[in-house]
């Protein structure tokens, strides 16, 4: 008697210890999906998801649902942790009068969103008109998110549990949990506006000349020879550090014969320029003062603006070119 106990138990121990092979696909499906996203659909960067834990046999963190909307559909989307894996899943979404349930446990089959996965898988997004969804006065809604999940370690099966998410429980005596989301307003942020100075880099600073203790370069030319020369329009750029600041475009300076055409083209995203001043002469500045170069324009967010002017004088040539620069991100 005791022998045929000792084979019933030894046969019992068998049977539970046996690790549950996956399918082809499963394990496919495992070995493809290492990693969750914690990104749901129409997400944006001032309105991310809200996040609540996914709770698998009502104690095991397991995962989270993510949930967002912009102003057509509601995007409720599960990701798993690592090693757990979806196999099937119930939504419900609306009125909390409207949830199935019976004896106030709710009824996951009858939810109205579901979706069955053979291989399985780590992360599923269900997208719902928002058109479709009974909400509240506050534009507020309830979800009961349910799932049925399997822990898989190195491709074998090491739990099987039923997952909710929430931190309100139903009022059954199982431990089925929900959630409470109001719509959101996740619009896209205006664009910022910035306004800086900008200058053509050159050869000279204006401390460098003693005609001021802010930035800002000259550029001298000597010998004068005919040719285009072309060089970079610095915004914001204090203390004449370029890293300060940031490439707002080009200035290509032609001299041909004494006559001297000036082109300053933005060339960063975004930014135009509103005002202009060219300094050129064939002696060094002795003030840094754009209104004082003599020669300016005042311009209605271009990116693009030109100068043709005359040069005398077989000896060094200085130019200075200033712009008011406004960049739109």
């Amino acid at each position: 008697m005791k022998k045929i106990i000792l084979l019933m138990v030894f046969a019992f121990l068998i049977v539970n210890c046996t690790t549950e092979p996956l399918s082809t696909d499963m394990q496919t499906e495992a070995e493809q999906t290492n990693s969750s996203s914690l990104t749901a659909k129409g997400t944006y960067s001032e309105c991310d998801p809200i996040s609540i834990n996914i709770m698998a046999g009502q104690f095991t963190n397991s995962g989270k649902i993510l949930v967002e909307n912009d102003a057509t559909n509601l995007y409720v989307t599960y990701t798993a942790l690592p090693n757990w894996y979806f196999s099937e899943m119930h939504l419900y979404v609306g009125p909390y009068a409207n949830v199935p349930v019976t004896n106030g446990n709710p009824i996951p089959g009858k939810f109205p969103y579901k979706k069955s996965f053979n291989p399985l898988v780590q992360t599923y997004t269900f997208t719902i008109p928002l058109s479709s969804i009974v909400l509240d006065s506050n534009r507020c809604l309830f979800i009961a998110a349910h799932s049925s999940m399997k822990n898989i370690v190195n491709g074998t099966t090491v739990g099987t549990e039923t997952g909710w998410a929430g931190d309100i429980k139903f009022p059954g005596k199982n431990w089925a949990t929900y959630f409470n989301y109001c719509l959101r307003n996740c619009n896209t942020p205006p664009p910022v506006t910035t306004c800086d100075t900008a200058y053509m880099f050159g050869n000279n600073t204006f401390i460098d000349l003693g005609i001021s203790d802010k930035w800002g370069w000259a550029q001298e030319f000597f010998p004068v020879q005919n040719g285009s020369y072309t060089a970079n329009l610095y915004a914001g750029a204090g203390q004449n550090d370029i890293t300060n600041g940031y490439l707002a475009g080009t200035v290509t300076i032609v001299i041909l014969d004494g006559n001297i055409t000036v082109t300053i083209n933005t060339t960063h995203p975004g930014t135009v320029l509103t005002e202009t001043h060219v300094y050129i002469s064939n002696f060094p500045p002795i003030t840094a003062a754009p209104g004082q170069y003599g020669n300016g324009h005042v311009l209605n967010n271009v990116t693009t603006d030109s100068y043709t002017l005359s040069h005398n004088g077989d000896g060094s040539l200085w130019i200075i070119v200033h712009a008011g620069v406004c960049t739109t991100e």
